[in-house]
């Protein structure tokens, strides 16, 4: 079996792509159902590839170079023919396997166009398929090839080969026509998965490098939360609320201003002249170039310079954020002021996080749940998810209580301000603004409660969302004035 060498296989095929950034594979010590597995972020190979020969090998190791680097290449495209095979599907559970589907014919039309020489080992590696035991799924998919490449392919007679090729008639080169490309492909095949193509792993750069579940996906913010764990299940991801809402926070960029302060400093020798004060003449130094004093001529002084220094450590208020889950915030859909408010708070969180402050977060409705001071934003993150869906009751004493433990507290309160028991309330609040910067935030103006909002606006700065949509730039405003100087709050 080591006749010949699989590792300069491996390296021609990098010599044939620009040598991409990929990590060496590594022999397993058996066969599995998968030709390539992602084992420590690594392609593994099985005894069963390595007995089918040095050609062979090097047609796979190109046809996975180009999924790495062209097809679907990042986490994100990965993502986005996840989600357009969702939506063509009736079963998303088969998402993955069409996505795998569509960026093979992507990745092996677009060898087939490189050279005659990736055209013959393309056609090579689909032949030998041809003579595996092929289900429906697979015979259309070789017959549309055929018909495509005009190659010396098995025909198939099926109606959906033509509707196929209507599909992939502009061509694979266009990126911005691949999800709907894959979504219409996923509508026509899914009657007759499974089949031999399509398994495994979606294989991008992220899921073998093993940074896939830490990377975000921007498109998150327009899919409801049921919509994007489906896009992560084919993704082979764990998703949640809270990776939801992470996902969509890093769309938030905030740019702070750089402060710096001016300083003047000395620098080279200057002449020194009869005009100039005689407190700047730099007598040692006039002196060791000469040894007579002559105005002008061998007399020196210190010439000075302005430059900007960085400032010096300030001290950063810690961040306690209380949340509103009663059942007339609406809950975590796309929209609601439960989805824009829990949003809000993510952000507000990480940037406070980011400079350097512990955060605390209080999440209420007729009960509360309390993530108590602490430097890990996760814990924080758990309580900010959760939605109970009752009456309206603030807790007091847990804020009076939080906010004690850190003076001079940054506090955030989000809410819709149907507050039922805010008189009962009313001097724990009272006193925690008057430890910490209380900020209130009410949502829902054509309902609000005035009588509360006057009572409240008592305890600090008060913002009156009329548009939901402005609830997020001003709760990262808020933290940001808090916490560094002006700076410029852009939404993708």
């Amino acid at each position: 079996m080591a006749s010949w060498d699989w590792l300069s296989v491996w390296h021609k095929s990098r010599e044939n792509w620009h040598w991409p950034q990929l990590p060496m594979p590594r022999e397993a010590a058996g066969s599995g159902p998968d030709d390539f597995l992602f084992q420590d972020y690594r392609i593994t190979l099985s005894r069963d590839l390595l007995r089918r020969g040095p050609h062979y090998l090097e047609n796979l190791f190109d046809h996975l170079i180009v999924h790495y680097i062209f097809c679907p290449r990042s986490l994100e495209t990965a993502g986005l023919l996840s989600l357009a095979a969702c939506r063509g599907l009736k079963d998303h559970a088969r998402a993955r396997d069409m996505v795998n589907i569509f960026s093979d014919i992507v990745v092996d039309s677009f060898r087939l166009e490189r050279s005659s020489e990736d055209e013959e080992k393309v056609l090579m590696g689909w032949k030998a398929l041809a003579r595996e035991e092929l289900m429906p799924v697979d015979r259309i998919v070789m017959g549309f090839l055929g018909e495509y490449w005009g190659a010396a392919l098995p025909r198939c007679q099926r109606p959906e080969v033509d509707l196929l090729v209507q599909i992939f008639s502009p061509g694979i080169r266009d990126k911005s026509l691949w999800p709907r490309q894959c979504q219409e492909m996923a509508r026509i095949l899914e009657p007759f998965m499974p089949g031999l193509l399509g398994r495994g792993a979606i294989r991008s750069v992220d899921a073998l490098n093993g940074s896939a579940h830490g990377t975000p996906l921007a498109f998150a913010s327009e899919l409801e939360p049921g919509e994007y764990q489906k896009v992560l299940f084919a993704l082979g991801l764990h998703g949640d609320l809270k990776r939801w809402y992470r996902d969509q926070s890093y769309s938030i960029e905030i740019r702070l201003a750089a402060s710096s302060r001016t300083e003047s400093y000395p620098s080279g020798p200057v002449r020194w002249r009869l005009c100039d004060p005689c407190s700047e003449l730099d007598v040692a130094y006039s002196l060791s170039m000469s040894p007579w004093l002559v105005p002008g001529v061998t007399t020196y002084k210190r010439a000075r310079e302005t430059g900007r220094a960085s400032p010096g450590p300030k001290s950063v208020p810690d961040l306690l954020v209380v949340l509103d889950s009663s059942r007339s915030m609406e809950g975590h859909s796309l929209g609601t002021k439960t989805h824009k408010a829990t949003l809000a708070a993510f952000k507000a969180c990480q940037f406070a996080h980011a400079r350097g402050a512990e955060i605390a977060a209080i999440n209420f409705s007729e009960k509360y749940i309390t993530a108590p001071w602490t430097r890990d934003l996760n814990a924080v993150e758990n309580v900010l998810v959760e939605y109970f869906c009752t009456r309206t009751h603030i807790p007091g004493a847990a804020v009076l209580e939080l906010a004690k433990m850190r003076p001079g507290c940054l506090i955030l309160c989000i809410t819709d301000t149907h507050i039922q028991n805010l008189y009962q309330e009313w001097e724990d609040l009272k006193k925690a603004s008057e430890i910490g910067k209380f900020v209130l935030f009410c949502i829902d103006q054509a309902y609000r409660d005035r009588h509360v909002e006057d009572s409240l606006s008592s305890l600090g700065k008060v913002y009156y969302i009329n548009r939901l949509h402005d609830l997020v730039s001003l709760v990262v405003d808020a933290a940001k004035k808090a916490y560094a100087g002006e700076s410029f709050i852009s939404l993708k």
